[in-house]
């Protein structure tokens, strides 16, 4: 009897520490270290972010004036070329062949001018010395309105003579314009895109031949309505491709928004460097300064649309909606907490509300 008490005794005091033991447990709370900021208002860059792609700020499609077969082309796809370069030109052959004939029928015209002027000339001095007979009555009459007749039909070959002359001199010189046409030259600095047509092909008058596209660059990024007042003609621009930067400045920005985007299209002009057409880049708009509550991006967490962050307060981390105004550079402006606050901006990941904190320096 005394064996069984004794053995009951001991299984009560193993419950009772077994009981103990398991409420030290559940009371035990873990303090959880963080990195904490405090919250002060300050001024920072506002930056809007785009992403676009690289065009060519000018395009330039070069034809002939007249058709006929190329006799050279002087460069080659991707060549820089400058302005007063040649391009492309004609067989000059028939063109050459074309200017002599008008040359010669503009001879023709002026040596059929010449001798109508001296006809007329010729013919009034006739007339103007018998006015003088006629009118003392020595000349007859009939004599006297032959040598007017005369004088007339000297002046009506004089004019259609002038007529001829005039079309044959605009046609020698539009064969001499077709000519000198005949070799294109590059209008502006630029870098050959494509070569449409090539030697001892025979190519039409006005169809584009070669595209040369101009050295200056432009990244085309769509402005949403919201940030029109932010954003306009002379803006500044940093740009990013493939961690190639340069300098850039909105040099056009679209009246009417794209039917399918519904953005307006800004044009931002490329300053200091040279990439490759088609590239995507991020273009980043400096619009200006504005004082507020900056935090890293780091530390605002977001959970089904809601943005947040911890705060600390005597040692605990509270749960603190935010919303999220202004992004610049790694910093994020915020609305919802106030100067001297303490927010968590490492170690967040795994709190909770109102978890136990131990704040790092």
């Amino acid at each position: 009897m005394k064996k069984f008490g004794a053995l009951l005794l001991t299984i009560l005091m193993l419950v009772v520490v077994t009981g103990c033991s398991k409420d030290k447990t559940v009371t035990t709370e873990q303090i959880r270290a963080v990195k904490v900021q405090e919250i002060q208002l300050s001024e920072r860059p506002v930056v809007l972010n785009y992403v676009g792609t690289l065009d060519a700020k000018e395009k330039i499609n070069y034809s002939f004036k007249s058709g006929g077969q190329i006799g050279r082309v002087f460069v080659e796809k991707g060549d820089r070329v400058k302005a007063g370069d040649k391009l492309m030109e004609l067989d000059k052959h028939d063109l050459a062949f074309q200017v002599s004939n008008a040359q010669t029928s503009m001879e023709a015209a002026r040596l059929n001018l010449a001798k109508a002027n001296d006809s007329v000339t010729y013919s009034r001095s006739n007339l103007d010395r018998m006015n003088k007979l006629y009118a003392e009555n020595a000349l007859a009459k009939d004599q006297y309105e032959q040598l007017k007749l005369q004088v007339d039909l000297a002046e009506s070959t004089l004019a259609q003579a002038q007529s001829q002359d005039n079309a044959a001199v605009t046609n020698y010189e539009y064969q001499l314009s077709l000519e000198q046409d005949a070799t294109i030259y590059a209008q502006k600095d630029g870098v050959v895109v494509d070569l449409i047509s090539q030697e001892n092909e025979r190519v039409s008058p006005l169809v584009p031949v070669i595209s040369v596209r101009s050295v200056e660059e432009v990244v085309n990024i769509g402005v949403p309505q919201q940030d029109l007042n932010s954003v306009q003609a002379g803006s500044t621009a940093k740009i990013d491709i493939d961690g190639q930067k340069a300098d850039g400045a909105i040099t056009n920005l679209a009246e009417a928004p794209d039917q399918a985007t519904r953005t307006y299209n800004a044009e931002v002009t490329v300053q200091g460097n040279d990439f490759r057409i088609g590239s995507i880049a991020k273009v980043v708009i400096d619009i200006g300064k504005e004082e507020g509550v900056w935090i890293p991006l780091t530390a605002v967490l977001s959970d089904a649309g809601e943005d947040y962050v911890y705060t600390v307060k005597d040692g605990n981390a509270f749960k603190r909606t935010v919303e999220i105004q202004k992004q610049s550079e790694n910093q994020i402006g915020v609305k919802g907490l106030n100067s001297g606050e303490l927010v968590v901006i490492s170690g967040m990941k795994n709190l909770g509300d109102g978890a136990r904190v131990e704040t790092l320096e």
